[in-house]
């Protein structure tokens, strides 16, 4: 099955899913459990589309609990973003793609990463940690560029047993879904 077919059958499975609500919640739940989370200074966390699981819920608990939190803004279409710290939700406009992003008048631009863990967006993921993005590779090109512990989100049903994946695709280290925690020992690089 090609990425794009892949892409096809998850999006269709996304508008289907049943109970996505509980399952988002169960997923915030686990997420916020894990040690990295617990340890982290600043959490780099994507704000949610609709059809995407929750992040709202987690960037409001993560900001309660004294953590920094950046948000992607897109510099341009050619894949490249930053992060701006935010200290709620209401800093977030809608930008790019739809994607609410943090207005650069109001948010700071984060510049060190240190202590940080990123939370990564996926359509789904494999067992071994390797995403299937949305095919912009705004994430595949920032992530190449530093080494994080990173977290993807994924409902049980989205795990697949392998994607395909090219030497540019970098995998995640840890992926939460509603049930378990999988590491997929990979060390988030791939190729």
């Amino acid at each position: 099955m090609t990425k794009a077919d892949l892409r096809k059958e998850i999006s269709e499975k996304r508008k289907a899913l049943y109970g996505k609500e509980k399952l988002d919640c169960s997923i915030a739940c686990n997420l916020l459990k894990l040690d990295c989370i617990k340890e982290a200074e600043t959490v780099l966390c994507y704000a949610s589309l609709p059809d995407e699981i929750e992040t709202d819920s987690i960037i409001i608990s993560l900001l309660e609990k004294g953590k920094r939190v950046a948000v992607p803004r897109c510099r341009d279409a050619n894949g490249n973003m930053d992060f701006f710290l935010i200290n709620s939700l209401s800093e977030l406009r809608k930008g790019a793609f739809g994607v609410r992003e943090p207005d650069p008048e109001i948010s700071e631009k984060l510049t060190a990463f240190d202590g940080s863990v990123i939370i990564v967006p996926a359509l789904c993921f494999d067992e071994n940690g390797n995403r299937l993005g949305y095919g912009k590779g705004y994430y595949v090109r920032f992530l190449k560029n530093y080494s994080f512990i990173s977290v993807g989100l994924c409902y049980n049903s989205f795990i697949k047993k392998e994607i395909p994946v090219n030497k540019y695709d970098i995998s995640v280290d840890i992926i939460v879904t509603e049930s378990s925690v999988i590491h997929s020992g990979n060390g988030g690089k791939n190729g």
